[in-house]
C-alpha cells in the first residue's frame, strides 16, 4: 500500500505535522554537553540576519536527515535469523542483509544493475543513481530473488518488478487498495463508506453491494465525525480515509461498525476569511461540534454485521459508557471458535472503565474486567500509545494495564471470566509499553523505567517476564534511553501513516534490535539475545558529524527537586549558544506541561528533533538560556506524581518549572531570573498564558499559541484531565447558556487576564479544529475588559500546525528578542523550517 503521508495533500500535510512526541563517534568533546557561554566567548552586540540563518539551520525540520544511521528499520527475511535494511552512506543510501548465524553483512542485491534497470525499465529522464538509492516502498523476496518497488510520490508514484539473479525489471501495475478502503484479513472483500453507508466491493471483480441502507445525512455509517478534528482539511482536499471505527474479524466473516449520529449537534463556524481557492468572499465552515456541558452530544452506536447476509445487530455498551471516538483503542481482540470481540469503554471523565466481550451473535456485551478511580484510568501512560492491553490464545487470557497499586502495571487475567490469575509485573516504577508476546513460552517483553537505581526514571528499559509474575529479566543494560518506539493507537495509524514497522522484538528468533542513546551521545544499534541481553552484534553506530557542523549544541539534563523540594523531575537545559555584552542571558521555559505526554527529551533524536515544544536550540543560537522540563501533573511516573495538584495540574507544573529554572540558575551563572519568558503551542499555550497571568513576579514574557484558556468553551472530552462539570443543579449539563461550571472556575484562564503585567503574544489559527479560535477572542475580550495590552498573531487558512510555520518561529524569535534581549529583531531575513516527519 502507498505510504499514506506521501498520498497526502499539502494542506493536510500541514495539519498532520501538528497533530494531533547517536553517530561516527567523535571526540568526547564533540559529543559533550555545551558549556556555558559566560566568559568563554567575547561579548557581541546586536543581534543580526546572520544569527537568524544560524538559528534558522537548527530548527527540526532543517537538521531532519543530518544525523545518518540513527536507527535500523528491520524487514525480516521469514524466520531464517535473517533481515535487511537501508542504511545511509556518504553519497545516499545502500540496502544491507545481516545474517545473525554469522554476524555478516553484505548488500541485498547490485545497486548498480538495479539503478540502470529500473530507469529504463521507466525511461527515466533522469537516470537513478546506485550509490543513493533511495527506494520509497521497497519489498524484497525472502530468498532475495527479486524486489518490487514504488519509484515516485503519491499519485505519480510507478511500480516496478525487478528479478536480481540476473537483474531485470519491468513496470508493473500497482497492487495497493485506495486509501478510502478497509480489506479484509482474507483479502477477498473491501468495505468502503459511502452516500452515508456502507458497502461491500470483491477485491477480484469489483462487484459492489450495500453493506447498510438505513444510513442518511446526519446519521451515517463509518463516517469520520466532525469531533476527530479534521474536518474542514478534508472538505478541502482529496484525503481518503477508510470507515470510522470499522474492524474486521479475523475470518472476514463479521464487522464492527459505527454508525455516526450528529443530527443534534449544533454548528461551530469557522470563517476562513482567505479562501484558499482565491476567491474574495469568506467561506463559512460549520461544524457539527459541541461543547461542554450541552444536552446535545455525539452519538455512536455500533454493530456487528455479517458481511455475507448483511444482518447487523446493535453492541450494547454498557450505560454511560463510550469507546473514545477521539483516542479509541479499537477492537483489542477477538476469540473466532467462540464468536466474540473484545473492546475497552469507558465513562467520559474516565473514571469508571471496563474490558467488554462481545457476542457477535446477539450483541450482547459482558463487562469481563471493571476498574474505577477517583481521579482517571488509563490503558497505557502514555494517552496516544497503543493500550497495554493483549489478548492471548483465542480469547483465553487478557493482560491488563492497570495503576490501582499507584504505578503502571499488567495483570494477568481469565478473559471469559474476568478472574485475576495474579501480577505480571509489580513495585514502584512504570510499566511503558508492551512489544511482544510470546505465548509459548509464556513470556512477555515491554519497556519500563524507574526500576533500576540511580538511573533516570524516564530512561526506557527492555524487560522479559514470565506470565506468571515473578522478577523481570533486564535485557538492557546500557544507562541511556533504548529507543524502541511504541505502536501507535490506531485512530493514528490512519489519521497520520504511522503503523509500526516489522518488530524490533523477535522471541520467536530469540533477538531484538536495541538502539540507545542519552542527549548528548548519539545512538548505538546493536543486535541483542531476547535470553539475557546479550549483545550479537554492533548494527550501527550514528553519524552526527553535519548536526555538529550545522552549529547544534548538545543539551544538559538531569533531575532536580521539585517545588515541594521532595519529588524528582526532570529538566533539559540548552545553554547559550550566542555570546550577549555583559554575559548574562534571559532564560525561556519551552512548555507543554499537559497530563498526556512528557516532553523533556531523553535521547539524542528527541533533543534535536522534538516536536512540542520545538526550537530549543534556535532560541540558545540566539543567546537565550532554555529549559524543558516534565514537571507533576504529567504521566511517566506513579499515579502520585501524574495526580498531583488535580484537577489544576498546571497550577502545580508552573511551579515545578520556576523551580527547576531557579536550580539551573545556581549551576549556571549565565542565566539572568530577572529576564524570563515562556513559550508554547496546545496546551503549552495553556501553560504559558496561564503562567505569566499567574506568575507575573517570576514571567515577564510569554508567546501563547492556540491555548485552550476557558474549558467551558471547547468541545468535551478534557474531563478527564479536569474532571466532569458541575453546573447548579450538580449535573454536567449547562441549564442556561450562561451557566458556566463552579468548579472549572479555577482552570479558567480569562479570570486571570487582570494580573498581565508583562508582555504577551497570542497565536492562532482560524481554522484550528483542534483548538478552536473562540478560545483565543475569549481571552482578548478578557484582556480588553481588564484594560491591558497585548499583542496578537493571526494566522489566516492555519489549522493546529501552525506552530512549525517559519513564520510564526520568526515572530516568536523576535517577541523574545525584542522583550528579553532589549534589542530590535533583524528584519532582512526570512525563517523557515522544513517539513518534520513524524518520528
Amino acid at each position: 500500500m502507498p505510504d499514506p503521508k506521501e498520498m497526502r495533500p499539502v494542506y493536510a500535510e500541514r495539519f498532520l505535522r501538528s497533530s494531533l512526541v547517536g553517530v561516527c563517534l567523535l571526540s568526547l568533546a564533540g559529543c559533550a554537553p555545551a558549556e556555558s557561554v559566560d566568559g568563554a566567548q567575547p561579548d557581541a552586540g546586536p543581534l543580526t540576519a546572520a544569527d537568524y540563518t544560524a538559528a534558522a539551520a537548527l530548527l527540526e525540520g532543517n537538521v531532519a536527515g543530518l544525523v545518518k544511521n540513527a536507527r535500523v528499520e528491520p524487514h525480516w527475511l521469514g524466520d531464517t535469523g535473517r533481515f535487511w535494511y537501508r542504511r545511509d552512506t556518504e553519497a545516499g543510501h545502500e540496502y544491507v542483509v545481516f545474517d545473525a548465524a554469522n554476524g555478516e553483512k553484505s548488500r541485498a542485491f547490485d545497486h548498480d544493475a538495479v539503478a540502470v534497470a529500473i530507469s529504463e525499465a521507466l525511461e527515466l529522464e533522469e537516470p537513478l543513481d546506485g550509490s543513493s538509492l533511495a527506494l520509497g516502498t521497497l519489498a524484497l523476496a525472502e530468498d532475495l530473488s527479486s524486489l518490487k518497488v514504488d519509484v515516485g510520490v503519491g499519485a505519480e508514484a510507478q511500480r516496478v518488478t525487478c528479478t536480481l539473479q540476473p537483474v531485470s525489471c519491468a513496470p508493473a501495475p500497482a497492487d495497493a487498495a485506495p486509501a478510502d478502503r478497509l480489506v479484509s484479513p482474507d483479502g477477498r472483500t473491501a468495505v468502503v463508506a459511502r452516500d452515508d453507508n456502507l458497502h461491500a466491493i470483491d477485491v477480484e471483480t469489483g462487484d459492489e453491494r450495500p453493506l447498510t441502507t438505513d444510513g442518511s445525512p446526519g446519521l451515517s455509517w463509518g463516517k469520520w465525525p466532525d469531533t476527530t478534528l479534521i474536518t474542514i482539511p478534508r472538505r478541502k482536499t482529496d484525503w481518503p480515509l477508510p470507515p470510522y471505527m470499522t474492524a474486521w474479524s479475523p475470518d472476514s466473516r463479521t464487522l464492527i461498525a459505527a454508525r455516526v449520529d450528529e443530527r443534534r449537534l449544533p454548528a461551530m463556524p469557522f470563517v476562513e476569511w482567505v479562501p484558499t481557492d482565491g476567491s474574495r468572499r469568506p467561506v463559512v465552515h460549520n461544524l457539527h461540534m459541541p461543547i461542554a456541558g450541552d444536552t446535545d452530544t455525539l452519538e455512536i452506536e455500533f454493530f456487528a454485521i455479517d458481511v455475507e447476509t448483511g444482518t447487523s445487530v446493535p453492541i450494547a455498551l454498557p450505560e454511560g459508557h463510550q469507546v473514545n471516538g477521539l483516542l479509541d483503542a479499537g477492537v483489542l481482540g477477538w476469540s473466532t471458535a467462540r464468536g466474540q470481540a473484545f473492546i475497552v469503554v469507558a465513562t467520559p471523565d474516565a473514571q469508571s472503565a471496563a474490558l467488554l466481550r462481545v457476542d457477535l451473535v446477539s450483541g450482547d456485551a459482558v463487562p469481563v474486567i471493571e476498574e474505577t478511580s477517583a481521579v482517571r484510568l488509563e490503558t497505557n501512560t502514555l494517552m496516544y500509545n497503543r493500550p497495554n492491553i493483549r489478548l492471548l490464545g483465542d480469547g483465553d487470557e487478557v493482560v491488563w494495564y492497570s495503576d490501582d497499586s499507584g504505578w503502571g502495571h499488567l495483570y494477568l487475567h481469565d478473559a471469559q471470566t474476568g478472574e485475576l490469575k495474579g501480577a505480571i509485573t509489580s513495585g514502584d516504577w512504570a510499566v511503558f509499553d508492551i512489544h511482544a508476546l510470546d505465548e509459548e513460552a509464556r513470556q512477555i517483553y515491554f519497556t519500563a523505567g524507574g526500576r533500576e537505581a540511580d538511573r533516570d526514571p524516564y530512561y526506557r528499559h527492555l524487560y522479559r517476564a514470565s506470565l506468571e509474575g515473578g522478577d523481570p529479566v533486564l535485557l538492557t543494560e546500557n544507562d541511556a534511553d533504548h529507543m524502541i518506539p511504541a505502536d501507535p493507537i490506531p485512530l493514528f495509524t490512519v489519521l497520520y501513516g504511522t503503523a509500526p514497522g516489522e518488530p524490533l522484538v523477535r522471541p520467536d528468533l530469540n533477538l531484538f534490535i536495541d538502539t540507545w542513546s542519552t542527549v548528548d551521545q548519539p545512538p548505538v544499534t546493536v543486535l541483542r539475545s531476547t535470553r539475557d541481553g546479550s549483545i550479537v552484534a554492533e548494527l550501527e553506530r550514528a553519524d552526527a558529524s553535519a548536526l555538529y557542523a550545522a552549529g547544534w549544541q548538545a543539551p544538559m539534563r538531569q533531575l532536580v527537586k521539585a517545588a515541594d523540594g521532595e519529588t524528582d523531575i526532570a529538566t533539559v537545559y540548552y545553554a547559550p549558544a550566542r555570546a550577549l555584552p555583559g554575559g548574562r542571558h534571559p532564560v525561556i521555559d519551552s512548555a507543554y506541561g499537559g497530563p498526556q505526554v512528557y516532553v523533556a527529551p531523553r535521547n539524542f533524536m528527541e533533543a534535536h528533533m522534538g516536536r512540542n515544544p520545538i526550537g530549543e536550540s534556535a532560541l540558545a543560537r540566539l543567546g537565550f538560556a532554555v529549559a524543558v522540563t516534565d514537571g507533576r501533573g504529567t504521566p511517566g511516573r506513579g499515579t502520585a506524581f501524574r495526580n498531583a495538584g488535580y484537577t489544576e495540574f498546571t497550577q502545580v507544573g508552573i511551579d515545578d518549572h520556576i523551580a527547576a529554572i531557579r536550580q539551573l540558575a545556581e549551576q549556571h551563572p549565565e542565566i539572568d531570573l530577572e529576564r524570563a519568558g515562556i513559550y508554547g503551542w496546545s496546551w503549552g499555550g495553556t501553560f504559558a498564558a496561564q503562567a505569566i497571568l499567574s506568575r507575573p513576579a517570576f514571567y515577564d514574557v510569554s508567546v501563547s499559541g492556540a491555548g485552550v484558556y476557558d474549558y467551558a468553551a471547547i468541545y468535551p472530552g478534557f474531563e478527564t484531565m479536569t474532571g466532569a462539570p458541575v453546573y447548579e443543579d450538580g449535573s454536567s449539563k449547562r441549564t442556561a447558556p450562561d451557566e458556566y461550571p463552579a468548579n472549572w472556575a479555577p482552570l479558567d484562564i480569562t479570570a486571570l487576564a487582570g494580573n498581565l503585567d508583562g508582555h504577551l503574544l497570542l497565536v492562532y489559527g482560524d481554522l484550528d479544529e483542534n483548538v478552536p479560535p473562540v478560545q483565543a477572542f475569549r481571552l482578548i475580550d478578557a484582556l480588553v475588559a481588564a484594560n491591558k495590552p497585548y499583542d496578537l498573531l493571526a494566522m489566516p487558512n492555519r489549522t493546529h500546525g501552525a506552530a512549525g510555520e517559519g513564520y510564526v518561529i520568526q515572530r516568536t524569535w523576535d517577541y523574545f528578542v525584542r522583550h528579553l534581549h532589549g534589542m530590535e529583531p533583524p528584519r532582512d531575513v526570512t525563517v523557515t523550517n522544513a517539513s518534520v516527519p513524524l518520528l
